[in-house]
């Protein structure tokens, strides 16, 4: 089981992308926009088929995985405005 720091920082940079996507996809749900929510959706599950295929190969990536998407949320939740 090889670790790479590279692999673990796309892993948490995907991870930033992909909860910052899923903030924007619950707004865009509650707000009845239709085709952004679905484009979110789609964008979503393609990165996460990332995430799942390198976690899979070594248990230590969802590490930088779970930190990527606290980073996201919070990012999403406290500058909120910038999704507007």
């Amino acid at each position: 089981m090889s670790f790479s720091f590279v692999t673990a920082f796309l892993l948490f940079a995907t991870y930033v992308v992909i909860d910052m996507l899923y903030a924007y996809y619950v707004l865009c749900v509650g707000r009845k926009k239709s085709i952004a929510a679905a484009n979110c959706s789609a964008i979503i599950y393609s990165l996460l088929a990332y995430g799942v295929t390198s976690y899979s190969q070594n248990i230590l990536y969802l590490v930088p995985l779970a930190a990527g998407a606290w980073t996201g949320t919070f990012l999403t939740v406290k500058f909120e405005y910038i999704l507007k």
